[in-house]
């Protein structure tokens, strides 16, 4: 039943069969990838008859293609201001619990800096890669590196997810770069009428009809009784898939960008053979990637910072956030903006550049772009301003001559901007409720003094880190972003120190004392589990302490966190594991010979039994890279088991 909702929307664009019919038109790198990348996974499933795969017993050749389209379907579908559960009008509404909805949206996040060579001690430019994804399921991420040699080659190291053969991000030789998700308006929603007389496919548009196309879609679904099959009708419309009835003659149609004329793959090989600025530019001026922040460096010293989207020409003067009038003709999408017309930031005086899922013109302190030079309808997040970006501005502005070991240390820091910005400011306020509020100011002064000399740091060993995560959870929230008060406290400042008074109280009924260690209570535990939702993490197997903090305090160290609660089976789990956040994080420097540092979240295997199923969770642990061989002559020695397929 989980995955009905994404086979609805695989039936609605209909990927498999356009996918299918799309691989055998494809260029020849991809075709000759995609051939490649199957016959591996046969030929392992052949010569190892005892695994049983969760679901491909053979793979295709286009599945790479449908794929890399069913990945990225979810983001255009997400940028179109609709709610994807109202596909589920279509046939059941599904249901999500709240650890599923938080790992989704907090998997929203990632962090990308990037250092010029005048704030750098040996004169390269820096790139720090820090996408958040969960650990479970199939936004996971793993590491992985690629030689080709010869005419075309390339060797690149980065990271990708499951069943993808070329890396999402990571580096060669020459440069290097990252992404972070950005609100890029590339979809748009249409509010079309279905009310002609006596055809119900036709519908309104200008000053007369088109007509809709409409089919039937099968969908099994594994049920306690074997496979149910379910039988919907899907209706298509010249500006895209219906998604939803909202009465009895209007409809909503979604149209995404370039799901089908264009390929990733294709953009993705021209960036990574790229050896210098102007030939990775060229690539993403494709613009077959239809979303995402980009952060770029490069051993000739460049930055760069990209807000990418693949975004059509539109009238202004629409609200393009609300389903627009399909019968009307000025609502058509024109061309797409041309890459130099999106906003992005190439060497700024200041030195440095970030994103953290954050508007892009506060990407810097010095070198902006400004928000007037650019349409209404581009940029939906232009004043969102996160705290982990106004962290990464506050951090990168005081790297000074910065070696690349200070550099990894930076990629692990755990500063909270918020603690470092409103403790002290309530601090002051409790001056004036002490004379308001005395019997409260009495109860949270033990609490509030606990804070007194912290350096706004989390430690394993912080007792006021415990605190002060509890306080801003009582006060704003635990979900995603959740970075405004909720509403009860906006005009009340007492009953703000009342929530620090309660915080204390939670964490001393969970934990026998309102003083624990951040590290006793935040752990790092892997369990042989493949679901993204609720893996079933447990207090009493064993586990690593873990410093990372839930992303809206504003942390660099982001990781997300199961909340404490009651399992299925009666027990309480007091622990809180980590299952979100920084799934893969790299550090590299671009110099006369590159340098990578890297770590993933748990380790490269996912069979329990293998040494490196939790052996890189230590790293974590102990906020500490490892080496990310680039060179092959490094790569060999270091090499552990080989393994060349007959």
């Amino acid at each position: 039943e989980a995955g009905y909702q994404s086979d609805l929307e695989v039936a609605l664009f209909d990927l498999v069969a356009r996918s299918k019919e799309d691989f055998e038109r494809a260029d020849d790198d991809v075709q000759q990838i995609g051939r490649g990348f199957a016959a591996g996974y046969n030929a392992y499933l052949a010569k190892h008859p005892e695994v049983k795969p969760a679901l491909l017993e053979r793979m295709e050749p286009f599945h790479v293609l449908a794929y890399s389209r069913f990945m990225i379907l979810g983001r255009l579908l997400g940028a179109a201001d609709v709610s994807r559960r109202k596909l589920a009008s279509l046939s059941a509404q599904l249901a999500a619990d709240e650890q599923e909805a938080e790992a989704v949206a907090a998997s929203l996040g990632s962090n990308q800096w990037a250092l010029a060579p005048s704030r750098t001690a040996s004169g390269n430019a820096m790139l720090f890669i820090n996408p958040h994804q969960p650990w479970y399921g199939s936004g996971m991420f793993t590491e992985m590196h690629v030689l080709l040699e010869g005419e075309g080659g390339f060797n690149f190291s980065g990271t990708m997810f499951p069943g993808s053969p070329i890396p999402t991000a990571g580096f060669s030789e020459y440069l290097g770069w990252a992404y972070t998700v950005n609100e890029a308006d590339i979809s748009d929603v249409y509010r079309v009428t279905f009310d002609h007389p006596t055809d119900r496919l036709k519908y309104r548009y200008g000053d007369g009809w088109r007509e809709a196309t409409e089919w039937p879609a099968a969908i099994r679904v594994k049920t306690d009784s074997g496979l149910e099959e379910r039988t919907v009708r899907l209706r298509r419309t010249h500006h895209g898939p219906v998604l939803s009835q909202e009465n009895a003659v209007h409809y909503l149609a979604v149209r995404v960008p370039r799901l089908y004329d264009g390929d990733r793959t294709v953009q993705a090989l021209a960036q990574i053979r790229s050896r210098n600025f102007d030939e990775w530019y060229a690539a993403v001026s494709q613009l077959h990637l239809q979303t995402f922040n980009t952060m770029y460096a490069d051993r000739d010293g460049n930055i760069f910072y990209l807000y990418n989207g693949t975004m059509a020409r539109r009238d202004p003067s629409l609200d393009w956030r609300q389903p627009v009038d399909g019968s009307d003709p000025a609502t058509e999408w024109g061309e797409f903006h041309p890459v130099e017309e999106l906003p992005q930031v190439l060497n700024p005086p200041s030195g440095f550049v970030q994103n953290c899922n954050s508007t892009p013109f506060t990407t810097t302190d010095d070198g902006n772009p400004s928000l007037k030079d650019f349409p209404s309808y581009m940029v939906k997040d232009k004043h969102d301003d996160k705290r982990r970006a106004k962290m990464a501005r506050y951090l990168l502005r005081r790297a000074d001559k910065m070696t690349f070991e200070e550099f990894q240390d930076l990629a692990y820091d755990t500063t909270l901007y918020w603690p470092m910005t409103e403790i002290p400011v309530y601090a002051k306020r409790f001056e004036a409720l002490q004379e308001t509020h005395p019997e409260l100011a009495k109860r949270v002064e033990p609490y509030l003094r606990h804070f007194d000399g912290w350096d706004y740091r989390a430690t394993i060993a912080s007792t006021q880190a415990n605190l002060a995560v509890e306080w801003y959870e009582q006060l704003y929230g635990r979900g995603y972003p959740v970075e405004t008060l909720k509403p009860e406290y906006l005009n009340d400042i007492p009953e703000r120190f009342a929530a620090l008074e309660r915080a204390a109280k939670r964490l001393e009924e969970l934990y026998g004392s309102w003083k624990v260690p951040y590290g006793d209570v935040h752990r790092l535990q892997r369990q042989p589990f493949v679901r993204a939702a609720a893996p079933p993490f447990a207090d009493d197997q064993p586990s690593l302490p873990l410093a990372g903090v839930r992303g809206p305090l504003g942390v660099a160290f982001t990781v997300y966190h199961s909340p404490p609660g009651e399992l299925p089976d009666g027990t309480m789990r007091k622990q809180q594991f980590a299952g979100t956040g920084a799934s893969y994080m790299a550090v590299y420097e671009f110099g006369e010979r590159t340098r990578g540092m890297s770590y993933l979240h748990y380790g490269q295997s996912h069979r329990p039994e293998s040494p490196h199923f939790f052996d890189q969770a230590k790293l974590l642990s102990e906020r500490r890279f490892k080496t990310a061989y680039l060179y092959w002559d490094d790569v060999e020695k270091h090499t552990e088991r080989q393994y060349r397929p007959e």
